[in-house]
């Protein structure tokens, strides 16, 4: 039983990595806009991180439009097939709001 523990922990962590990456390469894929909008709003405090995925926004021809004070959310959001909507969370002010009014 230790030796298939020793193999069998790996062998099942790998499937399910498998699994993610594909079904993160088939988001990727066919959902372009949608799929970098989150991802960018995952990490968006990471400001380095956000210049690399704004990198990879231009290589994949999504347009990225910059924060508007009607259209932009705390997060990146989908503008079109295409395009993304800069956040405007970062914007001093301007913060998430919780149910009750609150600023988290």
């Amino acid at each position: 039983m230790e030796k298939f523990a020793g193999y069998g922990f790996n062998k099942s962590h790998s499937a399910a990595y498998a699994l993610l990456s594909y079904q993160t390469a088939w988001l990727k894929a066919h959902y372009p806009a949608a799929f970098m909008a989150a991802v960018l709003s995952s990490d968006m405090d990471k400001t380095d991180k956000v210049v690399t995925l704004m990198d990879e926004c231009v290589s994949m021809q999504l347009t990225v439009h910059p924060p508007d004070v009607n259209e932009s959310q705390y997060a990146f959001k989908v503008a079109g097939p295409a395009s993304i909507r800069f956040r405007a969370g970062r914007h001093q002010g301007r913060g998430r709001i919780g149910r009750a009014g609150h600023r988290r």
